[in-house]
């Protein structure tokens, strides 16, 4: 199974962003449909030692408290084949926390663990879209006004196909 630890944005910030999807201006624009900040990506997982190992390590991982979930503007990115919209996050105390998660993963014998950086959370593919309807769409949304939140845990996605599945399933969430 592949396993990505998030956050599940909170519900405020995920009905601003599917309000944004539903602005995108053809069918180019290939709106993500599971939304998450993806902080620490595990890849193949199926060791029951090491998911033990995984799961001790996290329910003892502890924060500075609720983290700020803040808007810091949109990129757009090159991951494999695929560009994507994303929507870039301000969280310095995430950032902190995917950095110790991708050290308790090694630890845990995860092979290769993959730290996201920068933090952002993936809106559409839009690989098929002529870059001047990239610019011009950045141009007329990027003084969108997003609310900050807080938030004080984080989840253990799985899927069973590949690292590119939309389809995810929350396994568990833990308290920072």
């Amino acid at each position: 199974m592949h396993l990505i630890l998030g956050v599940a944005p909170p519900d405020s910030l995920r009905a601003q962003i599917v309000a944004l999807q539903s602005q995108f201006w053809s069918d180019a624009w290939e709106p993500t449909s599971f939304l998450m900040l993806p902080l620490c990506k595990l890849g193949e997982v199926t060791s029951p030692l090491i998911l033990e190992e995984l799961d001790h390590g996290l329910l003892g991982l502890r924060g500075k408290g609720p983290a700020t979930l803040a808007a810091d503007g949109f990129g757009v990115f090159t991951r494999r084949d695929r560009i994507t919209l994303e929507l870039k996050i301000r969280a310095p105390v995430l950032h902190h926390l995917s950095v110790k998660i991708g050290t308790l993963a090694k630890r845990a014998g995860v092979k290769n663990p993959h730290v996201m950086t920068p933090l952002s959370i993936p809106l559409a593919t839009i690989t098929g879209v002529e870059a001047e309807d990239v610019s011009a769409w950045l141009q007329v949304h990027h003084s969108t006004p997003f609310e900050e939140d807080t938030i004080s845990e984080i989840t253990l996605f799985s899927t069973w196909k590949n690292s590119e599945t939309t389809f995810y399933t929350a396994e568990t969430e833990y308290p920072f």
